[in-house]
């Protein structure tokens, strides 16, 4: 029971992770022992994240990454299976979220929202998910949101690609759990992050937020990356094809 979250002996490749939720995906799974492939399309992130995991005795490298290229996806598992040999936990963290009602859709922003939401997603695990199917072990999850399983009339679109990554979640985990890789989405609600920092700002948005949210607050980094590290684990063994809302309660209450 002792060794329930421990990822000694594993590899992690977490995108989008030198800031905000993927960077305290990377942390914690790095201090429960995982080695960790740090990444994002900022390479001065991506070296100041390194650093700062190596100085705690985490064994890291960096890749710099911009998830609408091909061919950096293709560096980046490249890389990560060039220095570790393997990757057994995949983590998706890049994403983009704009704003708007219905009208405000275009091919430009939708290309733009599924190109780096999903497609992205998808391209990258196609190259890990062969690596897994080698060692008849994996785990993958996709950081998703309560915007892809309740309606928002501002971010229609970005909902749209999220419950895309949730249904997406589902199928690979029914067609490849014979091959013991699990497959599972986290949705967050509002966390403290600096992607949340201009609506966190807004005193009128936030009131009515948490009169909505049971826990009445709004939740950290460290919360979603307690969730990842379980569903990585051997505490999340039998988990697959879930998505974990994590949001306070929001999701479930009536308001009062």
């Amino acid at each position: 029971m002792n060794n329930l979250f421990d990822l000694s002996g594993k590899t992690a490749l977490i995108t989008g992770s030198t800031s905000g939720m993927g960077k305290a995906i990377a942390y914690a799974m790095g201090l429960h022992g995982a080695k960790i492939v740090v990444s994002s399309n900022d390479m001065a992130g991506v070296i100041e994240t390194v650093e700062e995991f190596r100085a705690e005795k985490i064994e890291a490298i960096g890749v710099e990454c911009d998830m609408n290229s091909k061919a950096d996806i293709d560096t980046l598992y490249q890389q990560a299976i060039g220095t570790f040999g393997k990757i057994d936990i995949l983590v998706n963290c890049v994403g983009v979220a704009p704003t708007g009602s219905f009208f405000d859709i275009n091919q430009e922003n939708f290309e733009k929202t599924m190109g780096l939401n999903l497609q992205a997603a998808i391209y990258l695990t196609k190259l890990v998910i062969s690596t897994m199917q080698e060692q008849n072990d994996g785990s993958i999850i996709y950081l998703a949101s309560i915007a892809g399983v309740r309606g928002n009339k501002y971010l229609g679109l970005y909902g749209v690609s999220k419950a895309g990554l949730i249904e997406l979640a589902r199928n690979l985990a029914v067609e490849f759990g014979p091959d013991n890789i699990r497959v599972n989405t986290i949705s967050p609600g509002m966390i403290n992050t600096p992607f949340s920092e201009s609506l966190m700002k807004n005193e009128e948005f936030m009131k009515k937020r948490l009169s909505q949210t049971p826990l009445r607050r709004v939740g950290e980094v460290e919360e979603i990356a307690g969730v990842a590290v379980m569903l990585a684990s051997k505490a999340g063994g039998f988990i697959t094809g879930q998505n974990i809302i994590v949001d306070g309660g929001t999701t479930i209450s009536d308001g009062n």
